[in-house]
């Protein structure tokens, strides 16, 4: 578990959990524009690699900075079932219906604790360290399950738009934006099914259900509430 010591993609650095985040849109956004939107026949390296990196720059940039706040994390929990189940997960819900104590009292608790585990010489240090990947692994699924039902429905109506303009015989066509090329044309046409498939599979092996949660919601559960047994056992003793 080196990769978790430090750096731009450590979760312990919210850079780095934004720009992950980044990826999920970026590359399958830059898939899209060579698909159906930009001909980068690549005949230059010099020029078109460059060309190439800009439209992907700037999705990872228009996700960090527009779409920058953790949905899952900090969203109402009544938006999405995924959020309910991700919140209703927190320990510290759980410690302030538990012990009687308010919101804030419960959240600076909990917060210490966190803070206090943190550190790599704490004996705890390894529940810290699974509460962070589980949650990693919760929005890697839950923002991938989100862009790629959004790219594969935009990637279908590309296909459509680009039959439509390819079968009208008045207008000039670059070759790129019609259906002479019968390999992009393939692509074309798989690239939504793969996209759909991977969110339907996402879908099916990850359900947020309260009462029987599978995947890393499973995962996600299950580490917690061993975190609010850890409480019970220690912190919450000095409450009784």
């Amino acid at each position: 578990m080196s990769w978790l010591q430090g750096g731009i993609l450590s979760p312990y650095n919210e850079g780095g959990l934004r720009l992950r985040k980044g990826l999920y849109l970026g590359l399958p956004g830059l898939a899209f524009l060579f698909l159906y939107v930009i001909d980068f026949s690549f005949d230059n390296l010099q020029t078109d690699v460059p060309r190439a990196l800009l439209p992907f720059l700037a999705l990872v940039m228009a996700d960090i900075l527009l779409i920058s706040e953790d949905t899952l994390h900090h969203s109402r929990p009544g938006y999405n079932r995924h959020i309910s189940f991700y919140q209703a997960q927190f320990p510290r819900i759980y410690i302030q219906q538990r012990y009687n104590l308010s919101a804030q009292d419960a959240r600076r608790r909990w917060l210490n604790v966190l803070r206090q585990w943190r550190d790599k010489n704490n004996p705890n240090h390894k529940y810290f360290v699974a509460l962070l990947k589980t949650r990693l692994e919760c929005r890697a699924v839950f923002y991938l399950q989100r862009v790629a039902i959004a790219l594969s429905l935009l990637s279908f109506l590309a296909l459509i738009v680009l039959a439509g303009l390819s079968a009208w015989n008045d207008l000039n066509l670059p070759s790129f934006y019609s259906f002479e090329n019968n390999g992009l044309t393939v692509l074309r046409a798989a690239f939504p099914i793969l996209l759909f498939a991977l969110y339907a599979y996402l879908r099916a092996v990850n359900t947020p259900d309260m009462e029987n949660p599978t995947g890393v919601w499973l995962k996600w559960k299950e580490i917690n509430d061993r975190l609010k047994l850890w409480w019970d056992g220690n912190e919450g003793m000095l409450r009784v």
